[in-house]
């Protein structure tokens, strides 16, 4: 009996802490009778090594990263430059509003893309959960400012226009303005 509890306690512990509160793509399971064309690979998130860095007193975070949580349409041998552009056209986009310029600068860390170190929460840190979905073709985000389910203060998704840098500023727009109205309002949580 004290095995069982002390497994429950820790069960309960990881997933408290756990960062990754992923937008899950529900698969079947590979051992369930069916047709095998209906299994989708769950592949896990991937991390991003790029973080855009932000240095104004205004905003209550100073690092953004970013977490694949199933930008399925983004081939294998793309996603390194996929996740750079994403991060050099936010760190941009941040830049860009007269009324709240957020200027960021994009920062390579070969760490951030391994997940033992999102193991627990940073502060002054947004993280930026991204996947695609089709029919229509777009593009999704949620933005959390720690671990726990209410630490999630935006979740979007948008058209994705055919054309991929048109499809990377799209996104980054979004992002861009979702952040921009969370320092408005310094609002980093899901109800405020």
């Amino acid at each position: 009996m004290l095995r069982v509890t002390s497994l429950l306690i820790l069960a309960a512990t990881l997933f408290a802490c756990a960062p990754d509160q992923p937008v899950a793509r529900l698969a079947p399971d590979p051992r369930a009778p069916g047709p095998a064309a209906e299994v989708v690979e769950d592949r896990g998130p991937l991390y991003s090594p790029w973080v855009v860095r932000v240095s104004d007193e205004r905003a209550r975070f100073s690092e953004i990263s970013f977490k694949d949580v199933g930008m399925m349409s983004v081939p294998e041998a793309e996603r390194a430059d996929v996740y750079e552009a994403i991060a050099e056209s936010l760190a941009v986009e941040l830049g860009h509003d007269e009324a709240l310029s957020l200027p960021g600068e994009v920062h390579y860390s070969e760490a951030m893309s391994d997940p033992s170190n999102h193991l627990s929460c940073a502060a002054r840190h947004v993280y930026v959960d991204l996947w695609d979905g089709t029919a229509p073709s777009r593009w999704g985000y949620s933005l959390w400012s720690g671990c726990g389910d209410e630490d999630q203060f935006a979740w979007r998704e948008i058209a994705r226009p055919r054309d991929s840098d048109a499809a990377i500023a799209s996104l980054t727009r979004s992002i861009a303005s979702s952040l921009r109205d969370a320092v408005r309002t310094g609002c980093y949580t899901r109800q405020c």
